[in-house]
């Protein structure tokens, strides 16, 4: 059988590059949006990964019931500045030691039920950089050999939560939150296409290797992600950019290039569905 892959046609695009990425037209408004746009929307994320909407003027609330839409929200403990517990401020100035994501990863992917949909929406944007860059999965995966593809087909991966927005905050301790096992390759539930689901933000080791064959193993992926040109596209930020990504299919890293600059905007994450391998024909 081979992979379902049905194009979306119903919301106007224009193409990041040729597989990867979407930008819709101008003049769209997300807060408008009806069910069947709401359901088109998630349909092109699963099929180009990263959605970018320009010109989305709304409130941290209206964010908030906007994503609620899609799904249930991940919610943090210790938001401050009266923002909603849905949302995670991202920020960065002149008083920044580091930056959240600054490796390539896949959102909190060490929960049990990790993200579907991420929606960042930014404010305030610095003059030059601040890129975010993202990683095409689903081309990483097919960019493997025939040989490579079967051997990590049958191979799984603990994602512990050292990147865990709430660790990194301070939040909890490292024991306090889930570690999980999920597949080195996951299937999407919409589109049937395999992907890469190991990120050197969050996974430990690869449970059926020894832990040299695992990290070697780990290390060649996250060198085929890093220098795998052709996967990856840079979105450039303006105010009131919102970008939608698929974790499930998508990595992606933040461009710390602007210090002492400021870079301000909340992100909403949509829970998704446990990762899993189901056996389709690859293409």
């Amino acid at each position: 059988m081979s992979a379902v892959q049905t194009p979306s046609s119903t919301l106007a695009y224009t193409p990041i590059n040729t597989p990867f990425g979407a930008e819709l037209e101008k003049g769209v408004r997300l807060l408008d949006f009806d069910d069947a746009q709401l359901e088109a929307l998630q349909q092109l994320a699963a099929e180009r990964g990263v959605v970018v909407v320009r010109d989305q003027a709304m409130t941290m609330d209206e964010q908030v019931a906007f994503a609620g839409r899609i799904g249930p929200l991940f919610t943090t403990p210790v938001n401050r500045r009266k923002v909603p517990p849905e949302l995670i401020m991202i920020h960065a100035d002149e008083r920044s030691k580091f930056i959240a994501g600054s490796t390539w990863h896949s959102d909190v992917s060490s929960e049990e039920i990790p993200p579907g949909l991420s929606m960042l929406r930014m404010e305030v944007v610095p003059e030059a950089g601040g890129d975010t860059l993202f990683a095409d999965m689903t081309h990483a995966y097919d960019a493997l050999s025939d040989s490579m593809k079967a051997f990590v087909k049958g191979l799984h991966a603990v994602h512990e939560p050292r990147g865990h927005y709430l660790y990194v905050g301070g939040a909890k301790r490292l024991d306090e939150l889930p570690t999980s096992t999920h597949p080195v390759v996951r299937t999407h539930p919409r589109t049937g296409r395999h992907a890469i689901y190991v990120n050197v933000g969050f996974v430990s080791h690869i449970v059926e290797l020894s832990r040299r064959e695992s990290d070697a193993l780990l290390r060649m992926l996250y060198d085929h992600t890093a220098y795998l040109v052709a996967a990856q596209i840079r979105v450039h930020w303006e105010p009131d950019t919102v970008v939608f990504w698929d974790n499930r299919v998508v990595q992606h890293q933040a461009s710390w290039d602007y210090y002492p600059g400021v870079r301000h905007g909340y992100r909403a994450t949509v829970r998704g569905e446990a990762p899993v391998l189901t056996e389709v024909a690859d293409t």
